[in-house]
């Protein structure tokens, strides 16, 4: 097992301004408008799930309705024109630096891989973990393939990585970056952690420009 130092960054609102699934849901609408009356769905699933009448998988899966209806080259067109523009100077500044001084640098999100995955065309990143998402005759469907990766579950997944490709994390010299605290089971693995444009006890701020 090789012992690597790691940069963990989320993305939404972390790597990017935005949250992307609304972005998911706008950029839909656009490109494929008779998609629309599907937003009734949103609405209605959103408001059985705070109501806690909904697990939230079922309630996220309404955002990527429109999904099987975009080739594998319309989610990258997707990334290029609505996530890309997105980035945040800063954020793509650090993991440049970080990745010349010999950082291994992991983008893990709760969003859905099968867009996120193109945020790997960034030379500093090594690679992205996200939601899986089905498919069908090779197409991705809105159903989540497993458990939503969040929380406890980034931490599973990024331990499933890690065993795969023989890595161990250098705890003392390794970092993580995020904008929510749900991601304070990432923040454990590493001794360096960065909340953006928040502040929380035991977590160092950094503001990043919006």
């Amino acid at each position: 097992m090789e012992k690597v130092k790691i940069a963990l960054f989320d993305i939404d609102k972390t790597v990017i301004r935005h949250d992307s699934m609304f972005q998911f849901v706008k950029y839909s609408v656009r490109a494929k408008p008779w998609t629309a009356y599907r937003l009734l769905n949103i609405a209605a699933y959103t408001c059985l799930y705070k109501l806690k009448l909904m697990p939230l998988q079922k309630a996220k899966s309404a955002y990527f309705y429109a999904i099987s209806h975009f080739r594998e080259e319309d989610l990258e067109h997707f990334y290029d024109t609505e996530l890309a523009p997105g980035i945040y100077p800063e954020a793509l500044a650090e993991m440049e630096a970080l990745k010349r001084q010999g950082y291994r640098i992991l983008l893990i999100t709760a969003s859905p891989y099968a867009y996120m995955k193109y945020f790997s065309k960034l030379p500093a990143v090594d690679d992205v973990i996200g939601t899986n998402l089905c498919r069908v005759n090779g197409r991705y469907t809105s159903r989540i393939d497993g458990l939503n990766c969040k929380g406890e579950e980034k931490v599973a997944r990024l331990q499933s990585y890690l065993e795969d490709n023989r890595l161990v994390i250098d705890y003392e010299h390794s970092r993580a970056y995020s904008d929510s605290l749900t991601d304070l089971p990432m923040f454990q693995l590493v001794k360096s952690r960065y909340l953006i444009n928040r502040s929380h006890p035991g977590l160092e701020q950094l503001t990043w420009k919006m």
